[in-house]
């Protein structure tokens, strides 16, 4: 079913950051400071046969959550777990001669949430665009107050060859960055960090997040600042 409702599915990130007042601003939820956000939209057929084209906004697991409203019989995991297997596609390459990436540079997020996102994000099909132009990011996945956000740090619009590739800079702080010492929720349970992408774009994983307002100022209470990595060519 999942098959049959993703494919001719389109993702656009909003020309529009979100909104504060009635003007255009700069969100404080934005992952890195000075940044705005995006709010990923979604052109998707209605599950129950309807015919109808539906535009969704939010993440994958709203997405989905809308989708078992309409239909109570959808269910994304089952799905999920079906095609798992079955996508196979070439990775981006976050690899050590690359950009770096940096570890527990904000406040720690549930490793667990992180791994369900990156198998969602692996099964959606379409290519993902920032297209509000340079300084901006897009939470992409939600779940336990942990998010993944995919920030662009080019000069121009960036489009990528899958959702998977946003999975596969999850994926390189999973590997990469060790629970926080000081956390005190279990060895292998928590994560924080940042991958950037030899192409000017990096993917954020962090928690604090308000998974129901993606504008919520999760700066306020200590969090710490991530990185705005300067570019050179």
């Amino acid at each position: 079913m999942l098959t049959r409702l993703l494919t001719p599915l389109l993702l656009a990130f909003s020309a529009k950051s979100v909104q504060a007042f009635g003007e255009l601003a700069t969100s404080p939820g934005a992952p890195i400071p000075g940044y705005g956000i995006v709010t990923p939209r979604w052109e998707i057929p209605a599950p129950d046969g309807s015919g109808r084209i539906l535009s969704l906004r939010g993440t994958v697991e709203q997405v989905a959550a809308r989708l078992r409203d309409i239909d109570p019989n959808y269910d994304v995991d089952e799905e999920v777990g079906k095609l798992r297997a079955l996508r196979l596609e070439k990775r981006a390459v976050f690899d050590d001669d690359g950009p770096s990436t940096l570890c527990n540079n904000f406040r720690e997020g549930n490793r667990t949430a992180i791994h369900v996102g990156i198998d969602y994000l692996r099964t959606v099909p379409g290519k993902p665009k920032n297209g509000a132009g340079p300084a901006n990011c897009g939470r992409v996945s939600c779940r336990d107050s942990t998010g993944i956000w995919w920030c662009n740090d080019a000069g121009n619009s960036k489009e990528l060859e899958s959702f998977g590739d946003i999975a596969d800079g999850a994926q390189r702080v999973l590997e990469k960055c060790p629970d926080k010492l000081d956390a005190n929720q279990g060895a292998g349970m928590t994560v924080s960090g940042q991958a950037f992408h030899k192409d000017k774009w990096n993917v954020v994983v962090r928690g604090g997040d308000n998974c129901d307002d993606p504008g919520i100022d999760i700066f306020a209470g200590g969090v710490s600042s991530l990185t705005k990595k300067t570019w050179v060519g």
